[in-house]
């Protein structure tokens, strides 16, 4: 009877906290499906499931810590110094190396940024909703989203370049072949950022590769046209 009477207390609490956390949960997976939804549309690697586990992962990481503090909070003994606030620096921390899982090298550049700092504001949202801040976390929300839609439409009006690279593989010849490929692209407005050439006498094949820049509103056909100038042997690419 005397078990029944200390456990008891425990359950109804354990169950009155429960109540408090599993919408928080919910809310959690709503905002980050929401922000997963909009990477899903746009094809990429961190789309609906990813985003909705971070804010779930971060919003459980937080409810656990808050009920952590809850019950242990009080105790008297100093080996126990509970700070909630370590969970959200130790997630925020710890995300980086899942953002850098969406960060993929692509030629001279790199692609995924925009994706690895989306789920950064996840967790972060996770972390709002596990804290039962729905106000902050919705707006905060509603603020990605708009980055990732609406200024996505207006950073095409902004003058930009565009980084490729363009190998092409052709056979040895006795004219200065790197010279020539370099002065059409040259003319086409191309800046050339830098040029590897390799030599492989035992197939008769030379390798030229060109790390250029265009402007993002150049028409497609203007590295292209560097075909042309190409002999109908030869291997051409652009990444």
């Amino acid at each position: 009877m005397t078990y029944l009477l200390d456990v008891v207390p425990l359950a109804t609490e354990s169950l009155t906290w429960a109540g408090q956390a599993v919408p928080r949960l919910a809310v959690a997976c709503l905002l980050g499906g929401l922000i997963g939804l909009e990477r899903e549309i746009h094809g990429r690697s961190a789309g609906f499931r990813t985003q909705l586990l971070v804010a779930l992962g971060s919003a459980l990481a937080m409810v656990v810590s808050l009920n952590f503090a809850e019950v242990y909070g009080q105790s008297t003994s100093q080996a126990i110094k509970v700070d909630p606030a370590r969970i959200a620096y130790g997630i925020m921390s710890g995300i980086g190396f899942l953002g850098a899982g969406a960060i993929l090298r692509y030629g001279i550049g790199v692609r995924g940024m925009t994706t690895a700092a989306s789920l950064w504001c996840t967790a972060a949202v996770g972390l709002a909703c596990g804290f039962a801040m729905y106000i902050v976390a919705a707006s905060a929300t509603a603020m990605v989203i708009l980055a990732l839609t609406l200024l996505n439409k207006i950073d095409r009006f902004i003058p930009t370049r565009l980084y490729k690279s363009i190998t092409v593989s052709l056979p040895i010849g006795e004219q200065d072949q790197a010279s020539k490929l370099k002065k059409a692209l040259e003319d086409q407005g191309v800046h050339i950022i830098d040029m590897e050439y390799e030599r492989n006498t035992e197939q008769s094949v030379e390798t030229i590769t060109f790390h250029v820049s265009v402007p993002s509103r150049a028409h497609p056909l203007t590295v292209l046209s560097l075909v042309k100038y190409l002999p109908d042997s030869a291997k051409f690419s652009i990444r």
